[in-house]
């Protein structure tokens, strides 16, 4: 039965629910959560489903309903299984209006202001969406790909990591249902290997190499839609003995992956599509970075460089981060001809101090590869000519200023080919 005591929680104040740490809940969703509340104080199970089944009629409220035990799941972990046997139930739009609010407001806009305990109950409830098929629940498991932030080996991190790929692991027959999402999942934990070499992470890194690895051979078909880059990280992490087993079969055995796989040259010819650069920065990290590159004078961009560095590129582990940054940029930020002809920091620049700044040798190296993987690789059908002007344009520019810097590039680009 739904009551007044099991939605308001130990405060026992409906009007005080809280999701986001040291902020109310939403408007909405307060509304929502009270709106279950009104509807269905005193009464039983049955007549709680009567009630709002009635209420259903019209859509506003159905979504409503939807959002309010969408909230009493997140906020009441006892009661969490009533509470979503009771969604299910009510529910007249496949869980559409929840799949939404988690997509676009909930994991899209507020992942990193959730408290512990409701970022918890979150991947219950997605393991929950996931187990029964709900439709868009992939959407839902894109957007938490996301949140797995690059060179961040924070707790909180890398406990999302592991139960995300947990729920993945259990549930590899939905997964298989969905390439792209098999191509971005393989993405995603090839790239934070890299991050999870410390002894500490061993069972964890382990655990998404074997995961990888399953995925690679088995749907290698789905994988191959990742492009060059797919390259690019398998070198990162190609000590490893699972993935150098892989990698020989790459370019040895090309046939044993796919039938019709010609080799690391046909990979190495397919561009990376934007999603996956898009992906692997948090929604936060990329608003702040298209500001950065398409709202700052040139010349006033210290500070908001000092607080993205402040923020997301302070620790040795942090360093890796580069390399995703610069291929964001690369491939998803191209400015208007407007843009070009203002004073807003050009891509250049920001990537000269992504470059510069740089405290780790091996991620310089990699940050550099980053920055002239398209140049190696740029066939005039397939690629963008924006994906090769900002490596020509740092090295231009940093002849003066930076002459050390315009060397390096030039003589890793002599040792490259």
């Amino acid at each position: 039965m739904v009551t007044e005591k099991s939605l308001s929680g130990r405060s026992g104040h409906i009007g005080m629910l809280k999701l986001y740490a040291s902020i109310i809940l939403e408007m909405k969703y307060d509304k929502a959560y009270n709106n279950v509340i009104n509807l269905t104080r005193g009464l039983s199970e049955k007549e709680a489903h009567d009630v709002l089944n009635k209420a259903l009629d019209d859509r506003k409220v159905h979504d409503e309903i939807c959002l309010g035990l969408l909230v009493a799941i997140l906020s009441e972990p006892a009661n969490a299984q009533r509470f979503y046997h009771d969604l299910t139930l009510v529910s007249r739009d496949s869980l559409k209006a929840v799949t939404e609010a988690l997509i676009h407001q909930i994991i899209g806009e507020r992942y990193s202001r959730l408290t512990d305990a409701v970022r918890k109950q979150l991947l219950w409830l997605v393991k929950e969406l996931v187990k029964t098929g709900v439709n868009n629940v992939e959407g839902v498991v894109w957007c938490l790909l996301r949140q797995i932030a690059g060179g961040d080996i924070s707790p909180k991190n890398l406990w999302l990591a592991e139960t995300l790929v947990d729920v993945l692991i259990e549930n590899r027959p939905w997964l298989d249902k969905f390439p792209v999402i098999v191509a971005s999942v393989a993405y995603t934990y090839l790239r934070i290997i890299e991050d999870h070499f410390h002894p500490n992470n061993v069972k964890l890194r382990q655990k998404e190499v074997s995961f990888v690895i399953g995925l690679l051979k088995e749907r290698f078909t789905d994988c191959l839609m990742i492009g060059r880059d797919l390259v690019r990280l398998l070198q990162n992490v190609a000590k490893i003995p699972e993935i150098e087993a892989f990698w020989r079969d790459l370019i040895h055995n090309p046939t044993s992956l796919a039938p019709n796989f010609t080799g690391l040259q046909q990979l190495l010819q397919s561009r990376t599509s934007r999603r996956f650069f898009v992906q692997r920065l948090t929604p936060e990290m990329e608003k702040k970075m298209v500001f950065l590159c398409t709202d700052v004078k040139f010349g006033t961009q210290k500070r908001y460089q000092e607080w993205f560095q402040r923020n997301y590129l302070n620790s040795p582990e942090s360093q890796t981060l580069r390399c995703d940054l610069i291929r964001f940029i690369i491939g998803c930020i191209h400015p208007s001809n407007e843009v070009l002809c203002s004073d807003i920091i050009p891509r250049w620049a920001v990537i000269g101090w992504l470059l510069s700044s740089c405290t780790s040798p091996v991620a310089t190296a990699n940050s550099k590869l980053a920055l002239f993987y398209d140049w190696l690789l740029y066939k005039t059908e397939v690629d963008n000519i924006m994906n090769i002007e900002p490596g020509i344009l740092v090295m231009y520019h940093s002849m003066r200023p930076h002459p050390l810097l315009t060397t390096s590039l030039l003589d890793f680009i002599c040792r490259v080919l």
